[in-house]
């Protein structure tokens, strides 16, 4: 009973009253107990939690960037948690991609390229500003951006029974027993991680590309990457191939971990929409006008919008390892970090040891997965862990045997990686 009341005790707890995408929200008891169920659903396996907190502190700072160009509420940033737990190989029942889990006739509209080289559904930025033109679309129609939140997943017309009448085009909104369970779940997601997430680490760097059809090595060969890298970094590339159907964006590693984020060099693809503004989302000191889509001037001068806080700096790459996902128990059985000393038998384990790395404290015959250190390749890892080297090639996806590995990368040795996982680097 301690430890689950001390379980308990990390939950965030619930509010009365709290401001979701710039709206005053009410919580009814009823609409609590849903959000505490949801809540508790996300606690129930904290290394799967701690995972989405570490991709989160990498891949929200750039979702973020692109609802801002939008101009949407930062707090839609959740549903793309809620939706594929930032996984772009995320392919639902129902066949929806993505890190915003767009179904093909959706993503198109919106203005995302599918073809068979590259799927734009899997494409950080274009993904997540695509998603934002669809919620804004169904913010404007419906006038509440918690209507929009239902209508990303009902559709503009299916949503229209679940909506409540007496908040349309206000800013505020209450939640009932009766509100539709996948706003509730949004807004559980942004209770659980926004408490979670402490800081920002802006890892990728995009680079704009247009020009003739170029192989993924060439452009790998020139950043020091080896093609494998360059493709787990870039999931939205079909074939290794760079396109000619239009301008794109592709991501590399950060060489030191800058203070500001990257820009995004195209946003103009995704121009925002001429759209009328509503209450919720116009500037301070301005008004809805409710006879016509427009925004009328307020008789006095508008207040200065809130100053945001200044993002937290990046820590350091050896202030923490992540060493999180679905087989936790593997790597806290199996490795070590920070390291321990090294003695003769670790050194044996340890082949590509280079400092400062975890330390792999089993035998390799016992190992089931394998944190590349600097300059392996699978030919060598198979060679050290006595395994099957075409199997550990089909395990991992790759093609090569003498690629040269990214430092950090996780490396299945028994297993297939699951197609829905995206590659994770670890750092220290």
């Amino acid at each position: 009973m301690g430890l689950l009341s001390l379980w308990l005790g990390l939950l965030p707890a619930i509010p009365d009253n709290l401001v979701f995408c710039g709206m005053q929200t009410r919580i009814q008891p009823e609409a609590k107990a849903a959000l505490q169920a949801y809540i508790v659903k996300l606690y129930e396996h904290p290394p799967t939690l701690q995972a989405i907190v570490a991709r989160a502190e990498t891949l929200l700072p750039y979702i973020e960037e692109a609802l801002a160009y939008i101009g949407v509420p930062e707090d839609l940033k959740y549903l793309a948690i809620q939706e594929s737990r930032l996984n772009p190989y995320a392919v639902s029942r129902s066949g929806a991609v993505g890190y915003w889990q767009f179904k093909d006739y959706t993503a198109r509209e919106m203005g995302l390229v599918i073809n068979d080289t590259l799927d734009e559904r899997k494409h950080l930025f274009r993904s997540s500003a695509a998603a934002a033109l669809y919620l804004l679309r169904q913010y404007n129609r419906h006038r509440n951006w918690l209507f929009a939140i239902i209508a990303y997943y009902e559709g503009g017309t299916g949503a229209i029974p679940y909506l409540d009448s007496a908040y349309i085009g206000k800013a505020e909104v209450c939640l009932k027993a009766t509100t539709h369970w996948y706003a509730l779940r949004a807004l559980a997601h942004k209770l659980v991680f926004e408490s979670l997430i402490k800081r920002r680490v802006y890892a990728l760097r995009p680079i704009a590309y247009q020009g003739p059809a170029k192989p993924a090595w060439q452009i790998a060969r020139q950043h020091d990457l080896s093609p494998d890298s360059f493709l787990l970094l870039n999931p939205w590339l079909l074939k290794p191939i760079l396109p000619t159907s239009r301008p794109i964006t592709y991501y590399v590693p950060v060489d030191t971990f800058p203070d500001t984020l990257p820009q995004e060099p195209l946003k103009g693809l995704f121009a925002p929409a001429a759209v009328p503004l509503a209450f919720a989302s116009v500037p301070a000191g301005f008004q809805y006008s409710g006879q016509a889509d427009t925004v009328s001037a307020p008789s006095v001068s508008p207040a200065p919008p809130p100053q945001r806080p200044a993002p937290r700096p990046p820590l350091p790459p050896t202030a923490a390892a992540y060493l999180p996902l679905l087989k936790e128990p593997y790597l806290h059985q199996e490795w070590e970090y920070p390291p321990p000393p090294l003695t003769p038998i670790l050194r044996r384990w340890n082949p590509f040891y280079k400092g400062g790395a975890p330390v792999l404290i089993v035998p390799p015959s016992r190992a089931h997965i394998h944190i590349v250190q600097h300059g392996e390749t699978p030919a060598q890892i198979a060679r050290h862990y006595r395994r099957p080297l075409k199997k550990l090639l089909a395990f991992n996806h790759l093609q090569n045997p003498d690629t040269t590995l990214p430092r950090g990368l996780r490396f299945y040795l028994r297993e297939a990686r699951p197609y829905d996982e995206r590659p994770i680097l670890y750092q220290w």
